[in-house]
């Protein structure tokens, strides 16, 4: 019975991550008309930066996206200039 929990949680939590790279192709093809492909590899890194905020410093996931929504918004700041 726990497994199915896990695995329901699980699944929700992937389908979110799926859902929100979704939700912004949707977004940036719907406003410009142009296909992003920059947009999988933004959110790679951005799951690499939480992972290693996470594993460095100790911080629960989400006190650690404090640190990883701003530093990802500038690097994609700096990434478009």
């Amino acid at each position: 019975m726990l497994f199915l929990i896990e695995d329901t949680i699980n699944g929700i939590l992937m389908g979110s991550i799926y859902g929100l790279a979704a939700l912004g192709l949707t977004l940036i093809f719907g406003v410009l008309k142009v296909i992003n492909f920059a947009h999988g590899s933004l959110l790679m890194v951005g799951m690499y930066v939480a992972y290693w905020a996470v594993i460095l410093t100790g911080l629960h996931p989400y006190v650690a996206l404090i640190i990883v929504i701003p530093v990802m918004f500038l690097f994609g700041y700096l990434l478009q200039d």
